[in-house]
């Protein structure tokens, strides 16, 4: 049997290179990368912010290549991409704003208007047309009918605002015709006039206002000229006024019974202009006078009247 002692020391002896050897120094606190695993030959990938590598990107797929012992002119060419061609911006169309149709640019231009009931125009077979005007002394409205090409048939009321109503039936005839500038007409219109108070109790009145009397006729001469082919119409309406009054009244004592007709003489003067709102439709602006001869009446009276003519 080996000893106790001897049994010791065999277990002491693996234990004592242990013992002499050093102990093991920590590690370090950032160690650098292992790079081991990297295969030899392999391109390292740029790095971020720096330059690339150009020759690289010749093996890149879809590189073009020439063949050896080929000509690079013989192979085939991709198209060219055409170049920018810049938009000037005055061409492109500016955005509308929204919910706002669109709408097509129109020139203003002067409108054609050949509807005339004040000047020598007539409406032309088959045409209607009508005027309103509103003025001193009178208020007035005048229909006409075209029943040949160059003559009209006119009715008409004038009013001294219900102090005098005047009920007036005519005509007028185109003479002459120069086209859409100018024209020359006649016209001739009769009238009977109704009175709100008798001439009896009447002192510068109604007849003293409008120069009317029970019976009426005025013949006439009428112009109309244009500035431009489509501008405002002027014209110019010059007339007799021939007055019968069947009323007369005897004003200064012992005077004698007067005359049961007395006549008058009067002459009316227009001067005015249709100005174009539509094809057919202007406004009217109306002025002149009466110079009159009865020695009842005014020496002159002038007439002022702003309207309206449209055609029907």
């Amino acid at each position: 049997m080996v000893p106790a002692r001897l049994l010791s020391l065999l277990l002491l002896v693996p234990g004592v290179p242990a013992l002499a050897q050093s102990p093991e120094a920590p590690p370090a606190r950032n160690p650098p990368a292992d790079e081991s695993w990297a295969a030899p030959g392999e391109v390292e990938a740029p790095r971020r912010n720096s330059a690339p590598d150009d020759a690289s990107w010749a093996d890149f797929p879809g590189a073009t290549a020439v063949p050896a012992g080929k000509d690079a002119a013989a192979l085939p060419k991709l198209p060219e991409v055409p170049p920018l061609v810049p938009v000037d911006d005055a061409a492109v169309a500016s955005p509308r704003p929204p919910g706002r149709p669109r709408r097509a640019q129109q020139q203003s231009q002067p409108i054609n208007n050949l509807v005339s009931v004040l000047g020598a125009r007539t409406m032309g077979k088959g045409g209607l047309g009508a005027s309103f005007s509103l003025g001193f002394p009178t208020l007035s409205a005048r229909v006409a009918y075209g029943v040949l090409p160059r003559v009209d048939a006119l009715v008409g009321v004038d009013s001294l605002y219900g102090m005098m109503n005047e009920v007036r039936l005519g005509g007028r005839w185109m003479v002459l015709d120069g086209g859409p500038r100018w024209s020359l007409g006649l016209v001739v219109e009769g009238s009977h006039a109704f009175f709100l108070r008798p001439a009896s109790v009447e002192l510068k009145g109604a007849r003293y206002l409008s120069g009317r009397r029970n019976w009426n006729v005025q013949p006439g001469l009428v112009a109309s000229l244009r500035t431009g082919a489509k501008a405002s119409r002027l014209f110019l309406d010059v007339r007799y006024h021939l007055s019968l009054d069947t009323e007369p009244i005897q004003r200064t004592p012992l005077g004698g019974l007067p005359p049961s007709v007395v006549s008058g003489n009067a002459f009316p003067i227009r001067f005015g202009a249709e100005v174009p709102l539509t094809e057919k439709t202007s406004y009217s602006v109306t002025v002149g006078g009466d110079v009159r001869t009865r020695p009842d009446d005014a020496d002159f009276m002038p007439v002022l009247s702003v309207g309206i003519v449209t055609g029907l």
